[in-house]
């Protein structure tokens, strides 16, 4: 009796010969046409990757220089992420050049797309358009048909962040292993929690419509997901209200605005309540036979007025700062 296919197969491919590699490229995401320039007598490529029901997992190696384009395919959803080389990518009117570690969407629907890219290393992952379907009924609560992409970058760093830790779970703590992948539940979590991670990841219209819904649990606007992820990554620094509402690509009025309406409260409000936790934070690990102190602490996120840091810091934490420290 013939064993059943394990769901994962594996994919590895090297060569030199560029029409190989790019016939491999057509079998793999879709049909394209194609310019190469560079020395063709150095040209090495490598495909490595996993593929499983729905989602695919690729890590592509490209010596040469490129220019190709992908006409729109509904039938294809596939991101990107740059981890060496230069490269762009071109859709309708947006061009995105990645930093290193940039996820972006390449396939918009009904737009062409095109990249240029040179002496590359990047990592794709392709997930069933359907399976993104399904999930946007799930999450959002709109039809099949409804769902459509709007911009190939992330709506904030945290959310590309979030899209890199579930993508790099699903592909080396399930797909990796045939034991864990071989369970058709976990499979499908794993890809279900892919498809979400898309989902609230890149601009959709199912993002667009919980944002205007005013429903408990919305999906916040992506300008005040802009101002909150700048908020997180620059507590430490000196910043105000004009540079937050800069990252958030909104006026000062309209970033105050925003939180009024989705956080009932102030810009500022909410980086005095961070730096507040990333004091907290820095108490509890701080020994006081080490020296350190309070008062250090406090100035260390910009609270300069050690009795109205202890009166606000225990207004959330229910406890002076000085009993955290000697805990």
């Amino acid at each position: 009796m013939t064993e059943p296919a394990p769901p994962v197969s594996r994919v590895e491919l090297r060569t030199t010969d560029p029409d190989l590699a790019h016939e491999a490229l057509r079998e793999t995401y879709a049909d394209f046409t194609v310019d190469v320039f560079g020395n063709a007598e150095d040209f090495a490529f490598r495909q490595t990757g996993m593929v499983a029901p729905g989602v695919a997992f690729a890590e592509l190696r490209y010596s040469m220089g490129v220019r190709s384009t992908v006409e729109a395919n509904p039938d294809l959803f596939m991101v990107a992420t740059r981890r060496s080389g230069p490269i762009d990518f071109v859709s309708g009117r947006d061009v995105v050049r990645p930093e290193i570690g940039q996820p972006v969407l390449t396939t918009l629907q009904d737009a062409d797309w095109s990249c240029v890219m040179e002496d590359l290393t990047i990592e794709t992952v392709a997930v069933d358009p359907v399976v993104l379907a399904r999930a946007a009924t799930a999450v959002f609560g709109i039809g099949p048909d409804e769902l459509s992409f709007t911009s190939m970058t992330p709506v904030s760093s945290s959310a590309a962040r979030y899209w890199h830790a579930v993508t790099t779970h699903v592909r080396q703590d399930v797909l990796s292993h045939a034991e864990i992948a071989g369970s058709p539940l976990v499979l499908a979590e794993a890809l279900r929690s892919v498809a979400t991670a898309a989902l609230v990841t890149f601009p959709n219209t199912g993002l667009t419509r919980w944002d205007r819904s005013g429903s408990p649990g919305r999906v916040e606007p992506a300008a005040l997901r802009r101002a909150l992820a700048h908020v997180d990554e620059h507590a430490g620094e000196d910043i105000g209200v004009e540079e937050i509402a800069a990252a958030a690509r909104v006026s000062v009025r309209g970033l105050q605005l925003l939180f009024r309406r989705h956080r009932d409260s102030t810009p500022m409000e909410h980086l005095r309540l961070v730096r507040l936790d990333r004091a907290h934070v820095d108490l509890q690990a701080a020994d006081p036979t080490r020296g350190d102190t309070v008062a250090a602490i406090a100035a260390r996120w910009g609270f300069t007025h050690p009795g109205r840091f202890a009166v606000q810091y225990r207004q959330v934490y229910g406890r002076t700062p000085g009993e955290t420290l000697r805990r």
